[in-house]
């Protein structure tokens, strides 16, 4: 975006102040409602003052361009990308370029077909309900410069918040439903980015043209019946929640000295934005219902996401805030109603809540407390991705049982061509007869996790050799492991190639539960063309098995049962029972594995006051006869 410099008009004023001059508002002091929009009417209108001076003074319609193009004028952009073209708040990207820009006085309308081809003076108090009379139509503090087609698509209608936009400018601006409560005709709504300037340039049009306001004003969806009101309550209720919402920018500063030096007057709501709430009062101090239906899912060691239902408000919804054990976390907008909760720590009790605040600020009702425990952290039995040959038979070793063909490692062809292990029954370009197997180098013990899961990724090409995933807890890593019993590898079923073309043929097995599967096993991929099939080129990559470790169920050797109760606590008593006697060893520790209290006893039945303790989880160690039983205890 180039800089375009032109020559402009000097406008020479009475007066010559950057800001208010000192006792300009003096008039207004200690006054509210009515009563204080009267006096403030008497500041910035255009009739002479005691001293004969006038305030408001009416420049023409014509003069708008130049007082846009002056310097500091606030309507060059000097704001985002400090280029000197026209700020267009119906066009300016607040975060990013613009689909297009302009330069004072060269690109003014005009004729325009499109959006991007020339700009012109918007008028935010629509000419048809003031009937295009002046001083009104030359205002500067309400007519400020926009595309023209875009200020032909915005027409008439007055400012809301849109559903189902039937047009959208090339910044956002849209136009359409209203949602805002109190009307659902059509409206334009700018982006956020201007809303609090718009707000706050109708509003001055409602306190300076009080006086001017008659019966052949065009009564319509926002003008009220009468002139102290001036616009009905809802648009007033918009009007103000967009001035909280979007506070005083130094844009708005800028152009409010900017028409102070053009025409003479200011707009007191940019000097004293509280001036709005003590003239019409707060319109909202009704806070949201609270969130409703707060839920938990997708429940991990280390991450939890949580749901609710929309909260209510008679305005509308600014944000939510979601709260963790009694602190605030994170802010979200309206529109999302989840959050994933990240970077917890596993087998501990969180506690959550989420509020609801409206576009006045105010702040619902928590929602109902919502407890939820982290899982045991997740644990990985075997990993192994084949990108180190030299590690891999740390892992898996090769077994095979007809031929000196076996598993070999490969350079490509794993997945996203990485390295990966490789099976193909051809030697000399002739297919021989091969029985091959790809076992893990020790067994596995699935008796200390549970929820076990098995991934992998497999390429197949040529062929109709059946590639199988078995284990065993009879093989002891010697002899052949034909000689042992075998199972499939319970919900794994790896397809054959479907055509034997030399086609590369894709599986990949993701998170499935082998849960079935228990004690210490070996677990193989088998090749087998003894039978007869036609040889498969089999590649394996990125192979996986993780589980979580058992704590609170844990199955001991010595069948120690332990019941404790009530789990959580609602009270400062705990209860254990023991279906064995002898001395028993009771361990208290909190998740950073301190001790806490440490107790022996001989009794079947035990009772433990932990009053002493404040409420949240706890890990309890239960030793007897050399082994121990860990149980999660949650104290409320």
């Amino acid at each position: 975006m180039k800089q375009y410099i032109f020559p402009f008009f000097l406008f020479a004023f009475c007066f010559s102040y950057a800001q208010a001059p000192t006792g300009y508002y003096n008039s207004a002091e200690g006054l509210s409602g009515y009563q204080l929009k009267t006096a403030l009417i008497s500041i910035i209108d255009d009739i002479d003052d005691e001293n004969g001076q006038s305030h408001h003074q009416d420049q023409g319609y014509n003069a708008l361009f130049s007082a846009y193009a002056s310097e500091n004028s606030g309507d060059t952009d000097d704001y985002f990308e400090n280029d000197g073209t026209v700020l267009d708040i119906y066009s300016e990207v607040a975060n990013g370029s613009e689909a297009y820009n302009y330069e004072h006085v060269l690109n003014q309308c005009g004729n325009y077909n499109n959006e991007g081809d020339c700009y012109n003076r918007e008028h935010l108090v629509p000419q048809s309900i003031f009937n295009s009379a002046s001083p009104m139509r030359n205002d500067y503090f309400h007519v400020v410069p926009t595309d023209g087609a875009v200020n032909g698509a915005r027409g008439n209608y007055p400012f809301g918040e849109v559903s189902n936009p039937n047009y959208i400018s090339s910044n956002g601006s849209k136009r359409g439903e209203n949602k805002f409560p109190g009307y659902s005709g059509t409206v334009f709504e700018p982006i956020d980015e201007f809303k609090g300037d718009i707000a706050r340039s109708v509003l001055y049009f409602a306190i300076r043209y009080e006086d001017e306001f008659n019966n052949s004003w065009k009564t319509n969806e926002v003008l009220a019946n009468n002139p102290q009101d001036f616009f009905v309550d809802w648009y007033i209720d918009l009007l103000l929640s967009w001035h909280v919402s979007d506070p005083v920018s130094q844009r708005e500063i800028d152009r409010n000295n900017n028409g102070f030096q053009y025409q003479g007057n200011r707009n007191p709501l940019i000097d004293h934005p509280q001036f709005a709430y003590e003239i019409w009062g707060d319109p909202d101090n009704l806070p949201p219902t609270a969130p409703q239906n707060l839920q938990a899912s997708n429940i991990k060691d280390s991450s939890i996401n949580i749901t609710w239902n929309p909260s209510q408000d008679n305005v509308g919804i600014e944000k939510y805030i979601v709260e963790l054990d009694n602190i605030n976390l994170v802010e979200v907008s309206s529109q999302t109603l989840n959050y994933t909760v990240q970077e917890l720590s596993p087998e501990r009790l969180y506690n959550f809540r989420v509020y609801a605040v409206d576009k006045s600020g105010n702040v619902s009702d928590p929602s109902e407390n919502l407890e939820v425990v982290t899982l045991s952290e997740s644990n990985i039995l075997l990993k192994e991705d084949f990108e180190n040959c030299n590690t891999v038979a740390g892992n898996l070793v090769s077994v095979s049982e007809v031929n000196d063909i076996n598993w070999k490692c490969i350079d490509n062809y794993g997945e996203d061509n990485t390295q990966g292990y490789q099976m193909n029954a051809y030697q000399n370009n002739e297919q021989v007869l091969s029985r091959d197997w790809l076992i893990t180098s020790d067994k596995i013990d699935f008796g200390n996790y549970e929820v076990e899961k098995i991934s992998f990724w497999a390429s197949a090409s040529f062929g109709n050799t059946k590639l199988q995933l078995l284990y065993s807890s009879s093989y002891d890593g010697n002899g052949n492991p034909s000689n042992f019993d075998w199972q499939e590898i319970p919900n794994v079923d790896i397809p054959l190639h479907p055509d034997s073309s030399n086609n590369l043929f894709v599986y990949k097995a993701n998170k499935i539960d082998i849960s079935e599967i228990s004690g210490e096993v070996y677990i193989a991929f088998k090749y087998d063309t003894a039978t007869g099939e036609n040889a498969t080129k089999w590649t394996v990559d990125n192979f996986l098995i993780e589980g979580e470790q058992l704590l609170s169920n844990f199955t001991f050797r010595d069948k120690l049962e332990v019941l404790l109760y009530p789990n959580p606590s609602k009270n400062d008593k705990i209860h254990l029972d023991f279906n064995k006697g002898g001395v028993k060893t009771i361990e208290v520790y909190d998740l950073n594995g301190r001790l806490l209290l440490k107790r022996r006893t001989y009794l079947k039945n035990y009772a433990e006051n932990l009053s002493q303790f404040q409420s949240g989880n706890y890990l309890m160690k239960i030793k007897h006869e050399g082994v121990s039983q860990i149980k999660r205890l949650v104290l409320k």
